[in-house]
Order: C-alpha cells, then structure tokens, then sequence
C-alpha cells in the first residue's frame, strides 16, 4: 500500500476516534490479519483489508473479506460476471465494482448495465479522492448535508 495512503486511513481512524457521534456516519474497522490474494490487479483492495477490513465512509460502504462472498450474486449479471467483476461495496446502495483485469473500480447504477456508469480509477485512487478526499462530493446528491463530507471538511480533506 501507498504509504502516504496508509498515513491517510490511520489519520483518519484517529480522527474518528475524536468524534463522538461518528458512529452515525463514519467507521474503519481493524484491518484483517489474512488479506493475501493471488490476483495482482485486487492486491490493492485486499492491502486496504489489511488497514481496515471494511468500513463505512457515508455513502460508501466497503465490504469485508467476510463479507465479500456473499455480496456477489449481483455482479453475476453483469457481462463477465464474477470471472470480470468482483463486488467490494457499494455506493449508495448501487454495486461498486473491481475489473479483475484493469484494476479500475466502476460504479454500476440502476439496473446493473453492462457497462460501468462511472470508472474511478484503481483502488487507492478511488480511496484518495473519492472516499478520503473532495471528489466524494461527485457521489453524493446534497453533499453539504452529508455527515461523512463535513467531517471530511472538518479535518481538512475536503
């Protein structure tokens, strides 16, 4: 993992800590002590798992190794299904996706069309700017009233 990203997710849980009521809105958990994967394209995902085996950032929730089997039965009806797709949250509530071949992370909507609403970039991309960083405001309608955005804004990330 990115060690400017590992700074980021530690910072963050710390800042958590401080905050009373962000149980509400915000959790990253302990991270998972087995988290090796043989595919090089999910290596990312699986080192975040290792920081914090899932975690609830607003609008997005990430899924735990425990967790991510059952939570493939969506991307089965994708083109490619599970050998293209592995499902590791979710946004609100709409599949959010890995390509095992690019490592890019997707955003299905709606239906689950065969092709990705929006492409993210790789996954400590995603996590820099769309989970941890401004661009969360691109996932969320009304972000200013969302609870995961002000404390973003609160400890200067967005």
């Amino acid at each position: 993992m990115d060690e400017k990203l590992d700074d980021l997710i530690m910072r963050v849980k710390e800042e958590l800590k401080t905050e009373p009521d962000s149980i509400i809105y915000g959790e990253l958990c302990e991270g998972a002590t087995a988290t090796t994967m043989d595919n090089k394209v999910l290596k990312l995902y699986f080192e975040f798992l290792g920081k914090s085996d899932g975690a609830r950032c607003g609008a997005i929730d990430l899924w735990s190794i425990n967790e991510l089997d059952e939570h493939q039965y969506r991307v089965s009806d994708f083109i490619g299904g599970t050998e293209k797709w592995m499902e590791v949250g979710q946004v609100l509530y709409e599949p959010l996706v890995i390509d095992k071949h690019s490592g890019q992370v997707c955003f299905f909507k709606q239906g689950y069309s065969a092709s990705a609403e929006k492409t993210f970039g790789d996954f400590n991309y995603f996590l820099f700017n769309y989970v941890f960083g401004p661009k969360y405001g691109e996932l969320v309608p009304d972000v200013h009233l969302d609870d995961w955005y002000q404390f973003l804004k609160r400890i200067n990330l967005a």
